[in-house]
């Protein structure tokens, strides 16, 4: 199948009325919201500052390799987006349909608010008023125009980064697939949590913003995220997308030169 071919059939975007019925799609969703709450509950806790406070790395790390348990728990039942920007780029890819798609994004953003409540529920008030409860926002003088360029530009990358790795000519094994989405959604902490908070995630934002009652900049949020997710399939199916005859030649060439070296 030419890249071309495989271009069209992904930006066939499909409504998605007839699976709304079925009992995996609402599984689906449940593993959605479950992930979501179990997502939150991790980020809420690792952003709390006990002592000195945790560093960039620190809640980078526990942040990304939260992320990848969970997608292994329900990536088999949901594809475990987890992120209502990775939803949007889906949809958007012809990844997933439109209906169950924003099904996905409803269950996200209430777990997620659920998750929060929960850690706030389980917090001294003392600690969870330090930062509240790791609410994004924006750091010292960096301004509206610079977080919201900061927030689309690295979701961008997330988006672009799953497409990538969860395309099916990409053959990489599951958990490989959901241990690399941790790694650059932890590089986009390091990199990003000084400037704004790193959301890239709406539902992430949505929840601490809720349950703390703090909404400065939370635009921002939402609005960066969605646009850098769905520039994120434009880009991949118009200009990366690789052609599977030659892909499927030069994996073939490669085996054979392996085969073919003394030991």
């Amino acid at each position: 199948m030419s890249g071309e071919t495989r271009r069209r059939k992904a930006m066939q975007i499909d409504l998605g009325v007839k699976n709304i019925c079925t009992l995996n799609f609402w599984r689906a969703v449940a593993a959605e919201f479950f992930g979501m709450v179990l997502f939150l509950l991790c980020v809420t806790t690792v952003a709390v500052p006990w002592k000195a406070g945790n560093s960039y790395v620190e809640i980078g790390i526990g942040i990304g390799f939260g992320i990848t348990s969970i997608a292994v728990m329900i990536g088999h039942v949901s594809g475990g987006h987890l992120n209502p920007a990775v939803t949007v780029g889906c949809i958007v890819g012809g990844r997933i349909s439109i209906i169950q798609g924003l099904f996905y994004i409803v269950a996200q953003t209430i777990g997620g608010v659920v998750g929060t409540a929960l850690t706030y529920a389980c917090t001294p008030k003392l600690m969870r008023d330090m930062n509240n409860l790791g609410q994004t926002n924006l750091g010292p003088g960096v301004e509206a125009a610079q977080g919201f360029g900061l927030e689309l530009l690295f979701t961008f990358m997330l988006v672009l980064f799953v497409l990538s790795i969860t395309d099916p000519i990409n053959k990489m094994e599951k958990f490989g697939t959901c241990l690399g989405i941790g790694v650059v959604i932890w590089v986009c902490h390091v990199c990003l949590i000084p400037y704004t908070g790193c959301g890239i995630n709406p539902a992430r934002s949505f929840g601490p913003a809720l349950i703390m009652n703090q909404w400065d900049n939370h635009w921002i949020y939402w609005v960066g995220p969605f646009v850098g997710g769905i520039l994120a399939p434009i880009v991949y199916n118009f200009i990366f997308y690789a052609e599977e005859e030659k892909y499927s030649e030069q994996a073939q060439n490669e085996i054979n030169m392996k085969s073919s070296t003394p030991a």
